[in-house]
């Protein structure tokens, strides 16, 4: 199965309006079947590769492969290439590498590419070429309806590729819930011929807006939404609730009416005379709601227009100024742009793990909007005066000024990778009147090789053996935006095995082993490096290089004891062998 989904966002000013396609190629294990005597993945790729040539230039594309790496796994989904500019070779380097192996969950790839598409928000179109039915459990006419419904505007397209008559049903219906065509496809020409055909149907310009609803001919309360004042109707799912006018003591009113997932132009029929509060809340954007006043006349055809005062905007982020598209998830804040009496602002809505370049719809005015990157939450952006004009659209460029960075770690210069779990810490070069650092940020439990982003700037790096945090290090590092840079980090040291015998024989007992520094200082005194309380012989552990005074006893006969000196260097892996006497 080939499934490409398309969009034209509409609705938007012409920085904002855009074209995607995502193509989800099914490698399930149908796909290796045989038409014309090739494989039918074989075939895909062959129309893939002719199809490039026929994406419109302005045409943004990303692919999603399914059933190409494991047998029997209904989660085996993957996005092989994001979103963005066509690169044929990349696109087609990422096609050739896919197996046909797996389950065909064809519903749950047409609901991640809608989802992918924004499809609540703008119009979106999925074009699914398909071998076979669904073969994890969905069902794919339940799916076109509660897309259709949620959708804006959401077609399926669906190519049937050399399908058996008694699996068509479950697709043709997938394709009719949602107001898309279905097309067959019994050779490589006609599959080619039909992709080509849908393409066409999914990139052609937008039809003319509808009509708006004919007047209110019959008793009853017709609600229109619109975008701003004498501008467009809203399209999307909208929730009303109509109040009576007057407040309990408990200071609520008493809900009379109500309409869930409805369309701008619902009428509320049987209505008594009387004075309502009435709430219209965007059913996909709930931090947009607005509250009106609505004196009903039960007798009579009313039309009330409310205007949600709204506008688009696109957040696009990136690591530096005019930087490539930061792909993590990002997190988005939008405040009022002052502050309470308590010092804080209030909060306007809040979008969590979106991808750079999603569009929103914000209350028209001037906002403070804050942005974090979703797992690295130290980076932080702000925009103290955003501002949204009512039916407007306008992109915004955010720069998390930082970079990519990779610590490897080793216990000798240009040792092996240490294996063993690490903790970072970034610190502010600089020192406050206190003499301390600032804080950045921590990894606990990284491995060697880990890759983290980092603001720019010269930092303080303070690394430490997570389960040795007596071997540390400390290593000032820069930071360029986005930059790619790998970090090397000797924390010079020793893996050593402790051999405990007791006057020469071997012992199993319980120990007790403390490492101590042979300089004394000013008072007399060993620095204590670290200690091992109920080990025993044969313990492996990391100490740093250097020289040391080795002591230990065992721990339920404290008489029997011993010493020893021992010298490491870094790298060393040895036995440290120290016997203890028996008085």
């Amino acid at each position: 199965m080939v499934l490409l989904a398309a969009i034209a966002v509409g609705g938007v000013t012409p920085a904002l309006a855009q074209e995607k396609l995502i193509m989800v190629l099914d490698s399930s294990g149908s796909m290796a079947g045989q038409i014309e005597s090739r494989a039918k993945l074989d075939v895909a790729r062959s129309t893939i590769r002719d199809l490039l040539g026929k994406v419109k230039p302005t045409t943004q594309l990303g692919l999603i492969a399914y059933g190409h790496r494991r047998k029997g796994d209904c989660a085996d989904i993957e996005t092989i290439y994001e979103v963005g500019k066509p690169d044929g070779a990349a696109i087609m380097a990422a096609v050739n590498r896919l197996n046909a192996v797996g389950k065909t969950p064809l519903s749950t790839a047409v609901r991640k590419a809608a989802e992918q598409l924004n499809f609540t928000e703008d119009k979106a179109t999925v074009i699914l070429i398909s071998d076979g039915k669904e073969t994890c459990g969905a069902d794919p006419c339940a799916l076109g309806r509660e897309l259709k419904s949620k959708g804006l505007d959401f077609k399926v397209h669906v190519v049937g590729f050399d399908i058996k008559s008694d699996e068509r049903a479950g697709l043709q219906c997938l394709a009719d819930e949602t107001g898309g065509q279905y097309v067959p496809a019994n050779s490589a020409a006609d599959l080619g011929a039909a992709i080509y055909k849908t393409i066409e149907v999914a990139q052609a310009p937008a039809a003319a807006p509808e009509p708006e609803p004919d007047p209110v001919v019959e008793p009853g309360l017709r609600v229109d939404v619109v975008v701003s004042e004498g501008g467009e109707t809203w399209k999307g799912d909208i929730g009303l609730k109509l109040f009576g006018e007057k407040q309990g003591l408990d200071g609520k009113r008493e809900k009379v009416a109500d309409a869930w997932r409805v369309k701008s132009g619902h009428i509320f029929k049987n209505m008594k005379d009387g004075a309502f509060v009435m709430e219209v809340l965007l059913a996909d954007h709930r931090h947009i709601k607005r509250t009106v006043q609505v004196d009903v006349r039960g007798n009579e055809a009313q039309i009330v227009t409310v205007n949600l005062n709204i506008g688009q905007v696109r957040f696009d982020a990136s690591l530096a100024e005019e930087g490539e598209a930061l792909k993590h998830d990002l997190g988005w804040w939008v405040y009022g742009p002052k502050e309470g009496l308590a010092g804080k602002r209030k909060k306007i809505a809040e979008f969590w793990r979106v991808k750079s370049g999603r569009v929103f719809w914000l209350p028209a005015g001037t906002w403070r909007v804050e942005g974090a990157i979703a797992d690295a939450k130290y980076l932080r952006v702000v925009r103290n005066e955003l501002t949204v004009q009512a039916g407007g659209g306008d992109a915004h460029a955010f720069s998390f000024n930082a970079g990519t960075v990779r610590f490897d770690a080793s216990l000798s210069a240009e040792g092996a990778a240490f294996k063993g779990d690490l903790g970072w810490t970034i610190l502010s070069q600089q020192k406050d009147l206190s003499g301390n650092r600032k804080k950045i940020t921590n990894f606990w439990r990284a491995k060697s090789g880990g890759i983290f982003l980092l603001p720019a700037g010269e930092w303080l790096i303070e690394g430490v053996l997570a389960d040795h945090k007596y071997v540390s290090l400390s290593q000032t590092i820069s930071v360029s935006p986005a930059s790619e840079a790998a970090h090397s980090f000797n924390f010079n040291a020793a893996t050593v095995r402790f051999d405990v015998t007791v006057n020469g024989q071997p012992t199993g007992a319980d120990l007790g082993l403390t490492v101590l520094g042979l300089e004394k200082d000013l008072a007399g005194k060993q620095k204590k490096i670290t200690d091992f309380w109920r080990t025993r012989s044969g313990a492996v552990t990391v100490l740093p290089a250097g020289k040391f005074l080795l002591k230990g006893l065992l721990a339920d006969q404290k008489e029997v004891k011993g010493e020893t000196t021992l010298e490491l260097n870094p790298g060393d892996e040895k036995p440290v062998a120290l016997d203890l006497k028996n008085p």
